[in-house]
């Protein structure tokens, strides 16, 4: 149904004007106080950090691995290979359910399966159940890569997201820089499963962080999504206005004698304004039904890939991140069975 208790001027020049990130809500997140805030930033940044940890902390323990659950080297290949192709495409699903759901949600339906996958890798027995595991833990763990700076766009303005993404995109490149240091020192004093078992810690830390610490910062007055589907329905119930005019005109017109309140009576519609076009009873956001529509992340991805400069970009950044994770796996190989580093569980090989 909709709503009667509200009538705002609506006009489609100034929907565009409209200064979305600047809506009045209930408890603004860009009023609250710098400690909240710093908080806030504080356990996002924590969050991707562990996410970007999560994606080479194994690599030292590779050989491990192979030798303990006498798996392939391409059987290993793909434990690294589910992870990073989860990781770089989930966060479509869940930059589309932050926009429903709220940020705080997503988080933690995400860092639950984070978790599962840690506990899950951890007692793995069978280099299948680890990709599977590892592709689980992908996809909670990259929430955090997907959403957090839209997070800190929420509680910031424009003015102080410089300094503000200077600090918290530290977090994300730091991880990947600890893992192998982390990944080694473990699998070296405890065996590869530590690795695992850390990661579990870790991401139950963080849940908790969010469970307890984290209020969400999301607000659908603000989204653009659910502003979308509102403009779709007052334009909806525009043209539903204007054709029921112009039924009462037709009628008027065919039936001199009957009064105009008579006809309007029987059509059962209440009197039009003639400045219907500006002025409407609209809907509230509480009304606004989501369809596939607006929720469906491809058409925005097909969009950017449709613009060669990002294709180029793309490419770039994909090769950049390819040669990386290749070169970070070959050389654990490489350093195995050359330079004879100790690895706990397997035995060096001979020179």
């Amino acid at each position: 149904m909709l709503r009667q208790d509200a009538n705002i001027e609506v006009s489609t020049s100034a929907a565009s004007t409209i200064d979305i990130e600047h809506v009045p809500v209930n408890d603004d997140p860009r009023q609250w106080s710098p400690a909240r805030k710093t908080t806030t930033l504080c356990i996002v940044s924590l969050a991707t950090m562990v996410s970007a940890l999560a994606s080479n902390i194994q690599n030292p323990s590779n050989s491990a691995i192979e030798a303990d659950l006498h798996a392939t080297s391409s059987q290993i290949s793909w434990t690294l290979a589910a992870f990073l192709i989860i990781q770089g495409n989930f966060p479509l699903i869940w930059s589309a359910a932050s926009e429903i759901k709220g940020r705080k949600p997503v988080y933690l339906v995400a860092l639950a399966l984070f978790v599962v996958g840690s506990v899950a890798l951890a007692l793995s027995n069978t280099i299948e159940v680890m990709i599977g595991m590892r592709a689980l833990q992908a996809a909670g763990s990259c929430a955090a890569m997907a959403i957090s700076a839209a997070t800190l766009a929420d509680i910031y303005d424009t003015h102080e997201r410089g300094s503000t993404m200077g600090i918290f995109f530290a977090a994300p490149l730091l991880g990947p820089a600890l893992g192998p240091i982390l990944g080694g020192s473990l699998s070296q004093a405890l065996g590869w499963r530590a690795c695992f078992y850390f990661l579990l810690v870790c991401s139950a830390v963080v849940f908790l962080s969010f469970l307890i610490l984290f209020k969400d910062t999301y607000r659908r007055e603000r989204s653009l999504t659910y502003c979308s589907a509102l403009q779709r329905l007052l334009a909806s119930k525009e043209r539903v206005r204007s054709t029921n005019k112009s039924t009462i005109v037709g009628n008027e017109s065919s039936k001199d004698q009957t009064p105009i309140k008579d006809a309007e009576k029987q059509l059962q519609l209440p009197d039009v304004p003639d400045n219907i076009s500006a002025v409407t009873s609209t809907p509230g956001l509480d009304d606004v039904k989501l369809s596939f529509k607006d929720i469906n992340p491809f058409p925005p991805y097909f969009r950017i890939l449709s613009r060669k400069n990002n294709v180029l970009i793309l490419i770039a950044n994909g090769l950049i991140f390819g040669f990386s994770y290749s070169l970070s796996y070959t050389c654990s190989l490489t350093l195995a069975d050359k330079v004879e580093f100790p690895t706990r569980g397997v035995t060096p090989a001979e020179p």
